[in-house]
């Protein structure tokens, strides 16, 4: 009978343990839903569209290619994991493929090949867009691509991490049907505003900025950069007393109703806290500063 006994309590305390394991991430606040599991890979597809102003082709030709360095070296992405395309006006287009319809596609449908439910997907679409009959559709070489397509390409990838970025005129149009559990969305402007955005231009900078980091966790986490962005137009336009044309906005609680404030996401209880707990980059800002600047 007792070594009956004392089996039981040693089922009970490893039972307990397991327990304590399983739930400790999320109790400690921890990163959870920071993104894929250890063993998952991050996917990473950057788009530039068509960019027909020279001064803005030079701006987005350097968002794409800071894009590109910080994914790669602070970010840690196999190289046979990021896929580029741009327009061949573009100046980064010799380390590229081109950004058409029907290159997109395919790039996509083979990630729904590749890509597991553990995996990271991010998808950053940088360059110009207009509204048509309610729909985005992204400027493309060739054919443009409305934002239902895009998103039915989307939903072929198994990723249960994705991050969406439309950093375009008008984006605020496609966060509807772009939303999805396990998704956080971001669009450089609402559906209304039809102007050129400058959002790409100050998220790299604010990724491993240290007045990103308001929690004083060494990270950066993708709610913190998105603040400080906002925070860098409001300053931009305010400098030069100029009408705001831009407003980001954030969506990653599946009800498709994007936040323009979403780091008010506790007293809201809105969007914002998956996001707050999203690292792009498993390292920490002094790493990834020094790696950025090799």
């Amino acid at each position: 009978m007792t070594g009956m006994a004392n089996m039981k309590k040693i089922v009970a305390v490893v039972t307990l343990i397991c327990l304590v394991e399983s739930v400790m991430p999320v109790a400690a606040g921890g990163h959870q839903g920071s993104g894929p599991t250890e063993e998952g890979d991050t996917y990473v597809l950057i788009v530039g569209g068509i960019i027909k102003e020279p001064t803005q082709q030079r701006a987005k030709d350097m968002v794409m290619s800071n894009l590109r360095s910080y994914f790669l070296k602070s970010c840690k992405v196999k190289p046979d994991h990021m896929s580029v395309f741009v327009d061949r006006s573009s100046s980064i287009h010799k380390d590229s493929r081109t950004s058409t319809a029907e290159n997109l596609k395919r790039a996509m449908q083979g990630l729904s090949k590749h890509a597991r439910p553990a995996d990271r997907f991010i998808f950053y679409y940088v360059g110009q867009a207009n509204a048509v009959a309610k729909k985005l559709r992204l400027n493309l070489p060739g054919e443009d691509i409305t934002h239902e397509q895009l998103a039915h390409w989307l939903n072929g990838i198994s990723a249960s991490s994705k991050l969406i970025v439309l950093d375009c005129p008008a984006a605020g149009l496609a966060i509807k049907d772009m939303t999805g559990k396990g998704r956080t969305v971001i669009a450089g402007c609402t559906g209304q505003q039809h102007y050129s955005t400058r959002f790409g231009e100050y998220f790299v900078p604010a990724l491993t900025d240290s007045s990103s980091d308001t929690d004083g966790d060494s990270r950066v986490s993708l709610l913190e950069a998105f603040t400080l962005v906002s925070r860098r137009l409001d300053e931009w336009y305010g400098q030069r007393h100029l009408f705001r044309t831009e407003t980001p906005l954030l969506e990653d609680n599946a009800d498709g109703i994007p936040s323009r404030q979403p780091w008010k996401y506790r007293q809201s209880g809105g969007d914002g806290l998956i996001a707050s707990q999203l690292f792009l980059s498993p390292e920490k800002l002094k790493e990834v500063a020094d790696e950025q600047q090799e």
